[in-house]
């Protein structure tokens, strides 16, 4: 038992280190709030603009790729500037529709171009790879299949906010919005956990020096940068935090814009959710074996250093809470066991106390929420399902970045679908996704949990099964989701 007293306590004050970091950054922008009003816009024509190529990488993607061609074509940027490349890597009808969008968009008089490969090497990096040879823009905007930026999304920011005007500019990231946040309690609980990093966490890091991190779409890079930086490359899951730090660590920076959005779509169910989490740890991971050397051996302060580092390993925080929740049940059943024979086998205080740090991601989760304009009645009704959510996806994580760390491949891009969410209400057969054997582990850790939880309950200590049935809900609500997938997939 000693042991798992040991583990827990060790999972309890790593876990506290990451809300201690995450504690510092809130900090920041609390104090950035109160000092640093918005700036006002200075604008002018884009008369003497520099040119821009729109990529827009697609991968069977027949439900939203019309909807962005469109939204691409229809840029308020002086169309001798303008460039758009469909990067189209689909093996369904994607092709076909891409095609019919990008002729409508010509006969406008738009300059775009459909550039299809018959093979996916290096997924999505390949694809922005092949796009950024074939053309010499001075800036280059990336949106994914399901972002719709507003029609003077380029003009913004690059004719009024006059970003990449600084030499030193590599890249500029906006907010992400959500076109589908109150479809549904998942939805939800992920924009509340997407907010902490869209509203909180990139803003500090932005305007604090630290290295921040591009998010894939939703933003501009400057040609030279990613040339200068080495290029796309596809050795991680992670290509556009893999960039973002390669090019900050060659000299350049990068922006972030808290008051410019990307509406985008949120997954629609918790397999497809379970996919992007999954991809998004082992590149970070990815990334990290790749990079902390270069990071280490770069001449930073000390703080961007362990600023990089708690940002690059933030997945760790699902280990430590897989082993918390194997631990807990048995510590805490453990422990009234030994007070009720008058002997304390407790944590020690010190540990518990620093335990209470785990509040501070919470005051994040509010303190975004507040920055949203959203009312505090919502924050208490979403926040236990975001609690859960995190619980529950723990375990396929874990199993991410472990292959992460044993395998030497890359691995598969696996997308996420999009589904046109204002449309389609349910899933397309042809882009159903199949649960994997992670469910059936999260099925059991939650009958375990469950199971150590009766004798509590019978030792009447109702106070300490609280946190249990966030383990329970948490594990149990992502395998039921996953096990109604199943069920409506075979009625089809």
């Amino acid at each position: 038992m000693e042991c798992v007293i040991t583990l827990h306590a060790l999972c309890l004050i790593l876990l506290s280190a990451y809300a201690f970091h995450q504690g510092v950054l809130l900090a920041l922008y609390l104090r950035a709030r109160t000092r640093n009003p918005s700036p006002a816009l200075r604008r002018r024509t884009c008369r003497d603009a520099p040119t821009v190529t729109i990529q827009i990488p697609l991968f069977n993607e027949r439900y939203v790729a019309e909807r962005i061609i469109a939204a691409a074509a229809s840029q308020d940027y002086p169309r001798d500037k303008l460039h758009i490349q469909v990067l189209d890597d689909s093996t369904d009808d994607t092709t076909e529709i891409a095609r019919r969008a990008v002729a409508r968009a010509r006969q406008r008089g738009i300059c775009i171009e459909l550039l299809h490969r018959t093979h996916r090497t290096g997924y999505k990096a390949g694809a922005l790879a092949a796009g950024l040879a074939v053309t010499k823009s001075e800036l280059i905007a990336i949106f994914d299949a399901d972002f719709l930026p507003a029609p003077d999304f380029l003009r913004r920011l690059i004719c009024e906010r006059h970003i990449f005007d600084d030499p030193r500019v590599g890249f500029v990231q906006t907010r992400w919005d959500y076109l589908n946040r109150d479809a549904s309690l998942l939805t939800r609980a992920q924009a509340m956990t997407l907010d902490v990093h869209f509203m909180i966490e990139q803003p500090v890091r932005s305007s604090n020096g630290l290295l921040m991190n591009f998010n894939g779409s939703g933003g501009i890079w400057r040609h030279a940068c990613i040339e200068d930086a080495g290029g796309w490359q596809h050795d991680t899951l992670t290509e556009d935090l893999d960039l973002s730090y390669r090019a900050e660590l060659r000299g350049w920076r990068g922006v972030y814009l808290a008051d410019e959005s990307a509406p985008s779509e949120l997954p629609n169910d918790v397999l497809a959710y379970k996919r992007q989490q999954a991809r998004w740890a082992r590149g970070t991971l990815q990334t990290v074996r790749k990079l902390l050397p270069h990071i280490a051996s770069a001449s930073l302060p000390l703080h961007c250093k362990l600023a990089a580092w708690m940002h690059l390993t933030g997945y760790f925080i699902h280990p430590l809470i897989l082993l918390m929740s194997v631990t807990a049940p048995l510590l805490v059943l453990h422990s009234l066991l030994g007070t009720q024979r008058g002997v304390d086998i407790g944590l020690p205080m010190w540990v518990n106390a620093v335990s209470l740090l785990s509040f501070a991601p919470i005051a994040s989760m509010f303190a975004a929420h507040a920055a949203r304009g959203r009312p505090v009645v919502e924050f208490l009704r979403d926040l236990p399902a975001t609690l859960m959510l995190g619980i529950g996806v723990s375990f396929s994580n874990t199993v991410a970045m472990l292959k992460a760390l044993c395998e030497r491949q890359t691995g598969d891009f696996a997308r996420t679908p999009k589904l046109h969410w204002n449309v389609l209400h349910t899933t397309p057969t042809a882009y159903l996704m199949r649960p994997d054997w992670t469910m059936w582990i999260e099925l059991g850790l939650a009958l375990y949990i469950a199971g150590m939880t009766l004798p509590i309950l019978r030792l009447g200590y109702w106070p300490s099964v609280v946190p249990m049935l966030l383990y329970i809900l948490g594990f149990g609500g992502v395998w039921l989701n996953q096990m109604l997938n199943v069920l409506r997939s075979t009625e089809r």
